[in-house]
């Protein structure tokens, strides 16, 4: 399927999108921050890692 040329063909192609039961402007979806907690403490916990080696080693 090619993009539409013009604003009428574009105009068409929603009309038989809203006739179809399609959304052509769905709202937007809210994120989940799980996978950036997920991360934030995986390198909290890495950093954490690396301090208590390098203050072994010094120590």
């Amino acid at each position: 399927m090619r993009d539409p040329e013009t604003i009428e063909e574009e105009l068409a192609l929603f009309a038989e999108a809203i006739e179809a039961g399609i959304d052509p402007f769905p709202p937007k979806k809210e994120t989940k921050p799980i996978a950036r907690y997920a991360l934030a403490w995986f390198m909290v916990i890495i950093m954490i890692t690396w301090v208590s080696k390098i203050l072994m080693r010094v120590l």
